[in-house]
């Protein structure tokens, strides 16, 4: 008599695990690329920006290179921009946040705006006057303009049409009923709305339109809304869409605010400036040597005293040379020699106050750990303007 004895098990949550384990595995190496890449190209960006910002500085107003250089110069914020969405994926940016003014920074903008949308684009801006402040950064802020303008620049294809910008503030309550929101918490919001008479979407677009990678475009967009979508929610804030085929489309972003106006960027008084220029020295320690050069230059022209160092170990010279004389110093993370830590001790050492700004192409985030540090009071971000620059180590040098 022929026998047969077997045993059968169920693997199929096990092949599950397995492939959900091995696209984590994918995407995690895909996340550290893009890191590093973003994080070199921050670093190439940063030197560009703060060439064209010593040129532009050089220039009298009018003269006839000034509109190629502020070209340059927009260029290199759009690609910051596009790494800043890299950055995001990647896990690698940090909400680091301010009390803004959504139209200010709008207002900053319309110059590359009208360069980045379509030809067949006419433009049309209302932006609200004395709006309540945003707890956000402008980075944020432009990030969510871009997208927006460019995804409603790509609807109206070839065909001639209306982009409309418009910002205002609106009271949700009970009193409220416009506002097209469920579930929308009472109090102060900024409106941002973007407006297009472009081709429209579908309900099915509409449903997927925020999901990463997904595009009715060409290959390499997708990210885009996804990016405007994880900002807003990050922000506690909502998007309202309106849209169908052949009727444009409409994106609502409802920021919550803080009831008050934002804080005025200060300024500087030419006695602070010769306050400064008698006490303040400052060690720019870069190895990107556009960057330091020009970083070294507008910091002269401001007022300070400034050393430079593209490596550790030129550094450690400088502060042992320097007899306790650097008011603060000026610490990109990466550089070649000495580490961060050994550069701060060593400084640390030579001055009972030190004062330590430290820059990265990485989120402030990723610079925390280094940031705890007593030496650390503050961070700038690469790529960031010189004036941004000024601004910061004159805030460090502050009583």
């Amino acid at each position: 008599m022929l026998r047969v004895v077997g045993a059968t098990q169920d693997i199929t949550d096990f092949k599950r695990a397995q492939q959900e384990s091995f696209i984590h595995q994918k995407l995690e190496s895909i996340g550290t690329l893009a890191s590093g890449i973003a994080h070199d190209f921050n670093n190439l960006l940063g030197g560009v920006l703060a060439q064209a910002d010593v040129a532009l500085g050089e220039l009298e107003p009018g003269s006839s290179p000034e509109q190629e250089l502020k070209a340059i110069r927009n260029a290199a914020v759009r690609g910051a921009e596009v790494v800043r969405q890299l950055m995001i994926y990647a896990g690698k940016d940090s909400d680091n946040r301010e009390l803004v003014d959504v139209s200010q920074i709008v207002k900053e903008m319309l110059e590359l705006l009208r360069v980045s949308v379509s030809k067949h684009a006419t433009l049309e801006i209302d932006l609200g006057q004395d709006l309540p402040a945003v707890e956000t950064n402008a980075a944020q802020i432009r990030q969510i303009v871009m997208n927006l303008m460019v995804n409603a620049s790509e609807a109206l294809g070839e065909r001639d049409g209306v982009i409309r910008l418009t910002t205002r503030h609106v009271r949700v309550g009970k009193d409220s009923p416009a506002v097209p929101l469920d579930h929308f918490a009472s109090g102060d919001y900024v409106q941002l709305e973007v407006s297009d008479t472009g081709c429209g979407m579908s309900a099915e677009t509409q449903a997927r339109v925020f999901d990463p990678f997904f595009t009715t475009k060409s290959a390499g967009h997708g990210l885009g809304l996804a990016v405007v979508n994880g900002i807003v929610r990050s922000l506690h804030g909502k998007i309202h869409l309106v849209s169908e085929p052949g009727n444009g489309a409409t994106f609502q972003v409802f920021l919550p605010s803080e009831g008050r106006a934002a804080i005025a960027d200060p300024r500087t008084t030419a006695e602070e400036v010769a306050r400064l220029r008698d006490r303040a020295t400052v060690l720019v320690v870069e190895d990107e040597e556009a960057l330091r050069q020009a970083a070294a230059k507008v910091l002269r022209k401001s007022g300070f005293e400034v050393f430079e160092a593209a490596t550790g170990s030129a550094a450690m010279d400088v502060l042992r040379a320097s007899g306790g004389q650097i008011d603060v110093l000026l610490l990109d993370m990466t550089f070649p020699g000495p580490s961060v830590y050994e550069i701060i001790a060593t400084y640390a050492q030579a001055r009972p106050d030190p004062r330590v700004i430290l820059t990265s192409a990485y989120s402030e985030e990723v610079a925390r750990a280094s940031m705890s540090l007593p030496e650390v009071c503050g961070f700038i971000r690469k790529p960031f303007s010189l004036a941004d620059l000024v601004k910061t180590l004159r805030s460090a040098l502050s009583p």
